[in-house]
């Protein structure tokens, strides 16, 4: 197993030398795969989602779940990994960052980061995560701004929290490097690299490789925000394996300025029914539900190229 050693470079929360181990994308989900691991290799990163152009009251219950949620994780040593997102909701393809951008949501803002403050977690915070979607909206210059505004308001929080600027990958259809960059608030206000991975074709492109490599010329680690075997799942045992987890995880060990992965364990048929999103055909993805893939994962894991946490 040919493992390339990380790059480091010296960015908020980057962990020296290693990759960083995390899953959700809800509890129950996250809770049912971290009882795969043996107790001192759990997951690290947790990852939870919450709109800021919404109702107030709805940042505050997102809040206080969170709370719940890592009070029963013996939250110790644990990561967040946030999502935040600027659109309209549900409703796909409106972007609402520019209203972000002119401080209309200021009050949202500081209640996100009072969350933050409160729970004092280190946190990366993917601002506008999959920003090139057309699922999101957003538009270049509105979303750089709002990228910024978000920036300097949780940097004048002094939150221990690092900024994410997070692509959708092939997703988003592949994108040029340049065509992405259009939307790349500067290197000032970003401190990781971001980047989706859904289908096994993404593990092998030159595009991946590219936006690696490019992240890694501007001093940025690279975080997979979002990962899950789109359309394969785990059913089929080694067949899923060598299809999509045995490249996703030599695309982590080939790349040097990948630092942390967040995988979905979800069964999104179920979730497609549940929110009302057209994610029926992407399979089950829940590990525990295939002993091979467990297997298989377990013995991943156990590398000493992955940063756990014990409880």
């Amino acid at each position: 197993m040919n493992i390339i050693e990380r790059k480091n470079f010296g960015a908020k929360l980057e962990p020296v030398n290693l990759v960083l181990h995390g899953a959700g994308q809800d509890f129950d989900s996250f809770m049912r795969y971290a009882a795969v691991f043996p107790r001192d290799n759990q997951p690290a990163v947790y990852m939870t989602y919450i709109g800021i152009t919404g109702d107030t009251a709805r940042i505050i219950e997102w809040g206080k779940g969170l709370q719940r949620e890592c009070e029963a994780m013996a939250e110790q040593s644990l990561y967040l990994q946030i999502g935040l997102n600027m659109t309209g909701g549900n409703d796909q393809g409106i972007g609402r960052e520019d209203v972000v951008a002119r401080g209309e949501k200021d009050d949202n803002l500081g209640l996100f980061c009072d969350i933050l403050q409160r729970l004092a977690l280190p946190s990366y915070v993917r601002i506008g995560y999959e920003f090139e979607g057309n699922w999101n909206g957003y538009r270049p210059e509105t979303y750089r701004e709002a990228f910024i505004h978000v920036t300097k308001m949780m940097r004048q929080r002094q939150l221990n929290a690092a900024t994410v600027w997070c692509s959708a990958g092939a997703s988003a259809g592949t994108r040029s490097l340049s065509e992405l960059m259009t939307y790349y608030p500067g290197d000032e206000w970003v401190d990781w690299w971001g980047i989706d991975t859904f289908d096994a074709a993404e593990m092998t492109s030159r595009a991946t490789e590219r936006f690696c490599q490019a992240a890694g010329e501007r001093s940025k680690p690279v975080m997979i925000g979002e990962a899950t075997p789109r359309g394969i799942g785990v059913l089929d045992g080694q067949v899923s394996w060598d299809a999509w987890f045995a490249p996703f995880f030599e695309l982590i060990r080939r790349q040097p300025e990948i630092k942390l992965f967040s995988y979905i364990n979800w069964d999104w048929a179920h979730w497609s029914d549940a929110l009302g999103f057209a994610w029926h055909d992407w399979g089950d993805c829940r590990i525990e539900q295939n002993s091979v893939v467990a297997s298989n994962y377990l013995a991943e894991m156990a590398s000493q190229l992955y940063e756990h946490r014990a409880v």
